[in-house]
């Protein structure tokens, strides 16, 4: 983990993330704690096609293998973000 770094925001309140993060990472899932503390994860964007088929278990499960036998051991741990099938409809 690199060291806490300050950061200052324009007149508009924004701020260049160019200098944090992977060079990889475009997407961001922002969290705001109560505490006005900003959590930025690093997220991409699903097809409704890559959600049907991370919904199916027996798909999961294979995926799973996959990567535990990829990572040479078990599965990384994933953080649960609930069910995005709310947002299936979403796309025009």
């Amino acid at each position: 983990m690199q060291p806490t770094r300050e950061i200052s925001l324009d007149g508009r309140r924004r701020t260049s993330l160019a200098k944090i993060g992977r060079e990889s990472d475009h997407r961001y899932l922002i969290d705001e704690l109560p505490d006005g503390t900003v959590i930025l994860t690093p997220a991409v964007t699903l097809s409704k096609v890559e959600l049907a088929a991370l919904s199916e278990p027996a798909v999961r499960a294979t995926m799973d293998r996959a990567v535990a036998r990829a990572a040479g051991g078990p599965a990384a741990e994933l953080t649960s973000r609930g069910s995005f099938t709310r947002f299936a409809d979403d796309v025009p």
